[in-house]
Parts: C-alpha cells; structure tokens; sequence
C-alpha cells in the first residue's frame, strides 16, 4: 500500500481542497512535478496550470486549476498558496472557452488601454481550467 500524505490548497477565500494523496503532479515555473510521501522539503512557485492528485481509494485521480503561486513540501505535507483553485468537475467549459477567446482578442489586437499582462495572465488561467475539464471527460471514457 502506497504512503499517503496531506494536501491543503488554500485561496484567499478559503481551503479549497484538502485530503490525503499518495501522489501530487504540480505546475512549477520551470515544468511539471510529482511529489510523493517522504519527498524532500520544497518551496517552489508554480504557474496557472493543473494540479493532479491520486488518492489511495482505488487509485481515484482529481484534478484542480489553479491561477498560479506557491507549494511547500515539508514533513509529509503538500501546502499550496493559490489565487484561485476549481475542481475539474466544477468548471463550465463554454464559459473557460469564451474566456480565452476574450484574451487572445485583447493580446492580438491591443491598443493602449490594454493590460499585456493582464490579458496574459488570463489566457493562461484559461487554459489551465479548459486543460483540466479535458483531462477530466479523458479519465471518465
């Protein structure tokens, strides 16, 4: 039986998710990685991506968006700071969908009073939460 550890992602609003997983994948800066229990102390930023987590009950996978910030891996404990956090199954495709398009708009046809950033930043979170409803419908078939 696999080691199994806790997992706590915490927004400004709320803990979002917490639970025991026996692995973690997470979306750093400079590329994906997986944690597992006992994994050496950690504090790394991570960026709007997918956060994948697998529970020890028949192997069940989650899968999380989050917008971005930071984890610490310390003493069998996976903390991640997050502007936000959604599970897979919560997100409304149509509305992730349109909000790419909105930013990719503003990105490909900026005018002064366009935030670069801005508008990257929500592409990117954008993409995270289309990625994740897709790995979700791929894991249900």
């Amino acid at each position: 039986m696999a080691k199994s550890f806790k997992v706590s992602i915490v927004t400004p609003e709320k803990t979002a998710f917490e639970a025991d997983s026996v692995s973690v994948v997470l979306p750093g800066t400079e590329g994906y990685l997986g944690i597992w229990a006992n994994h050496a102390p950690l504090v790394t930023g991570l960026k709007p991506g997918v956060v994948t987590l697998r529970d020890e009950e028949g192997g069940r996978i989650r899968y999380l968006a989050i917008s971005g910030g930071f984890a610490e891996v310390s003493e069998n404990k996976v903390s991640i700071l997050c502007d936000s956090c959604e599970s897979a199954g919560e997100i409304d495709l149509q509305r992730a969908k349109a909000a790419l398009e909105r930013a990719r708009k503003r990105l490909l046809a900026p005018d002064q009073e366009v935030d670069l950033e801005r508008a990257q930043q929500a592409a990117e979170r954008a993409q995270a939460r289309i990625h994740a409803a897709y790995l979700l419908e791929g894991h249900r078939n």
